[in-house]
């Protein structure tokens, strides 16, 4: 393997340690997995690509503008401009760069390249920034039918003004580099949440749904639920008796791990503790977690024998 493409292979390496290391510590924060639970970095893939390689050692934010391969007239003019490490890079639109006569696409690119391998972008052009907010009013403005029907069948290579976010969300998404609807579609759920602020990252991720197509990977509601993407009366509460109770917790809330430490851990055992009327009678549940557990119940589960007032007419 030539250098330029181990060199390249290391950076994508670390990268994706780095990744699975902060989902490893974001799942555990989020309660996703225990704390006991060990990191495990199994497979990683990576191939070469034309615009990967690379003829330059690892680079990072403080690495010299000089350690990229470049003619000396766009070194001279990158210093004239201001940009002495990779980081200044950012400050500056493509535009801006191309604009100067000794710059062309070419080294545009590598200089791309550059930005991507130490983790980051150019400044977005502030006349396409200007349009892009023209055109997310512009579907804003729309009803929602019609904005639905627009965003229905979006395609990845669709400017990303095209899911007519709110100026503020579209603003921070084309400064973190998300430059179309593919850009963002390719972040994780996790990813959507660290890159926005709550109510934005629920914005991004409504407007996904609306194009059929929402981000990478697979979510389950209770993940949606742990993000604060939907709120628990959007959720479809589970009736199954083989539901985990762990997917009760955005009825039950903290209940949920005193019955996991009782051993209920399915819907079905919950309702055979309650018809043996253990839940009342049993000092390990306190008030709140038993007027949880018979709200629920009361309103998810028609079965009489599960009603609270039922029980305790029977207890008497």
């Amino acid at each position: 393997m030539p250098d330029s493409e181990l060199q390249a292979c290391l950076s994508a390496l670390r990268k994706a340690v780095v990744e699975a290391k902060r989902i490893h510590a974001v799942s555990q924060r989020e309660g996703m997995v225990t704390g006991e639970t060990p990191f495990v970095f199994s497979s990683f893939n990576w191939r070469p690509k034309a615009a990967q390689r690379l003829d330059t050692p690892l680079l990072g934010p403080e690495t010299p503008i000089e350690e990229i391969p470049l003619r000396a007239s766009v070194h001279q003019v990158l210093k004239e401009l201001g940009i002495f490490r990779i980081e200044d890079l950012s400050a500056i639109s493509e535009s801006e760069l191309l604009s100067e006569e000794s710059i062309g696409r070419g080294t545009i690119t590598r200089l791309r390249e550059a930005l991507a391998q130490a983790g980051m972008a150019f400044s977005p052009d502030p006349d396409a920034t200007r349009r892009a907010l023209d055109q997310t009013r512009a579907v804003l403005a729309l009803s929602p039918e019609a904005r639905a029907s627009a965003l229905r069948g979006l395609k990845d290579s669709s400017p990303l003004s095209s899911l007519g976010l709110k100026p503020t969300t579209l603003t921070r998404a084309l400064g973190g580099g998300h430059l179309t609807v593919g850009a963002l579609r390719k972040l994780s759920l996790t990813m959507i949440c660290e890159s926005f602020g709550k109510r934005e990252a629920r914005e991004v991720y409504e407007a996904l749904m609306l194009t059929d197509r929402p981000f990478a990977g697979s979510a389950t509601p209770l993940d949606l639920w742990r993000h604060g993407l939907v709120e628990t009366h959007e959720l479809a509460a589970p009736t199954a008796a083989h539901a985990p109770v762990e997917e009760l917790r955005p009825w039950l809330g903290t209940s949920v791990d005193a019955l996991q430490a009782r051993g209920i851990h399915t819907l079905g055992a919950l309702r055979s503790l309650v018809a043996r009327q253990e839940v009342t009678s049993s000092r390990e549940f306190g008030r709140t977690t038993t007027d949880r557990i018979f709200a629920f119940l009361d309103a998810y589960v028609v079965a009489p024998p599960y009603r609270r007032g039922a029980i305790h007419r029977a207890a008497r």
